[in-house]
């Protein structure tokens, strides 16, 4: 049996992080550990934990350095921490937070504070932008999906710049174009995936969809770093979100932890319907 850790501080958020890990942890067939670095609230965690029949281990040392190397661990499969920065501030995630997400290179659910996560997963909502990464994440959500009979919200946002000519006004060509999509980048079978399309900002898009869609869990692949487009987007989500969000580091992130290996990510351009 494998461990899903829920990093926990005596701050507010050890309650939801302790409910999303619970919720978690069945997906991936593991149980739910709960981490704490050694600090003035102890009590606090330990009564958390207690309460709904969590093992705590308390560690002592720098708590970034000490969640990371726990997270290392062969039986540890993911990771779930809190997010302590203010709520769409310009550090929504904590430096903390954000220090461990661009370390662990696992799967890690960040908790918004304000999130009230519910005891299982039933929607869940993946952001596709056409990429080998993002198809991957929804590939391993669609493995999880199989086992937990959940439903998946696949979301792909246009810009106005790449919207296609057709797609206010040409039905037949619109579904043309969204099967040819789907076809590319959602494994079969698709009865578990619904495609939703917008134009607009992508992090803005995957917020307001969150919401309006009910979802339980958002899922962004990403490359563990804050520098360019998909970085762009984790960091905007974090912002303003308010479910819990699982990050999956990319193919690109584990190549680059492992020189030996080489990746070929090329990827023939997508046709469009006309």
């Amino acid at each position: 049996m494998t461990d899903v850790l829920a990093a926990l501080d005596s701050s507010p958020s050890a309650e939801p992080v302790l409910r999303t890990a619970l919720a978690f942890s069945p997906l991936l067939d593991a149980v739910a550990v709960a981490v704490h670095v050694r600090e003035n609230g102890l009590d606090i965690v330990g009564q958390a934990a207690g309460s709904v029949g969590v093992k705590l281990r308390v560690m002592s040392g720098r708590p970034v350095d000490q969640i990371v190397e726990a997270s290392r661990a062969t039986d540890v499969a993911a990771l779930v921490l809190g997010a302590r920065g203010r709520h769409t501030g310009p550090r929504p995630a904590g430096h903390a937070a954000l220090e461990i997400i661009t370390r662990v290179r696992k799967p890690v659910v960040v908790v918004p504070a304000q999130a009230h996560p519910r005891a299982r997963f039933s929607r869940v909502l993946v952001p596709l932008d056409g990429t080998h990464g993002t198809s991957e994440a929804l590939r391993k959500t669609l493995e999880l999906a199989h086992a937990s009979d959940f439903e998946i919200v696949a979301l792909h946002v246009h810009t106005p710049e790449n919207a296609p000519a057709f797609a206010d006004h040409e039905p037949h060509a619109t579904q043309a174009w969204e099967a040819e999509f789907l076809a590319r980048h959602v494994p079969a079978p698709l009865d578990k995936v619904s495609l939703v399309r917008r134009t607009g900002v992508p992090a803005e898009d995957i917020v307001a969809l969150a919401g309006e869609a009910d979802v339980d869990l958002v899922v962004l692949a990403w490359s563990q770093s804050f520098h360019g487009r998909h970085a762009r987007v984790v960091s905007q989500t974090l912002a303003h979100i308010s479910v819990p969000v699982l990050l999956l580091p990319t193919v690109a992130t584990v190549a680059r932890h492992r020189p030996s290996e080489r990746i070929d990510s090329t990827r023939p351009p997508m046709r469009t319907s006309t």
